[in-house]
């Protein structure tokens, strides 16, 4: 990323606004309820907790890697990382919707189209955990992410 591009991004992480958590709730819904539907579980109440359980996994794991942009911004990096690891560190409290707000968040130009294409790439291994566990008898129970251990690692 060019200098000029960074001062943007600078830019507009130093001058965010409200955080859209509502606008990223409805996309996760919409999203989850398409993957839900694909798969066979439309209206499953398990296979849903199932599949935000594993986007937000997905979320953590690939969108991990949009830091080494960030880290090129040595005063607001430190800030950043901060705000992403207490996102992290309580699943309870935050789901997918709020990691997908707070990227968009720091500049909607640049992480809404890269959001939106990790979700695409997303849609198909959540749809085929779902119909797979499905097809095994449908127990999702036991099958949460274990976040405290995977925190931890």
């Amino acid at each position: 990323m060019p200098d000029p591009e960074l001062a943007v991004l600078r830019d507009a992480i130093r001058h965010r606004g409200t955080i859209d958590v509502s606008g990223a709730a409805a996309v996760v819904e919409e999203y989850l309820a398409g993957v839900l539907r694909d798969a066979g579980a439309a209206g499953n109440d398990a296979a849903l907790r199932w599949a935000r359980d594993r986007l937000r996994l997905f979320m953590v794991v690939s969108w991990g890697n949009w830091f080494g942009v960030l880290e090129r911004l040595p005063q607001e990096y430190p800030t950043l990382r901060g705000e992403w690891r207490d996102l992290l560190a309580d699943p309870s409290s935050y789901g997918p919707e709020h990691l997908m707000a707070w990227w968009w968040h720091l500049r909607p130009a640049m992480f809404e189209p890269l959001v939106a294409n990790q979700l695409r790439e997303m849609s198909v291994p959540l749809r085929d955990g779902v119909a797979s566990i499905l097809r095994d008898g449908g127990t999702f129970d036991g099958r949460l992410v274990d976040w405290a251990a995977f925190g931890a690692a």
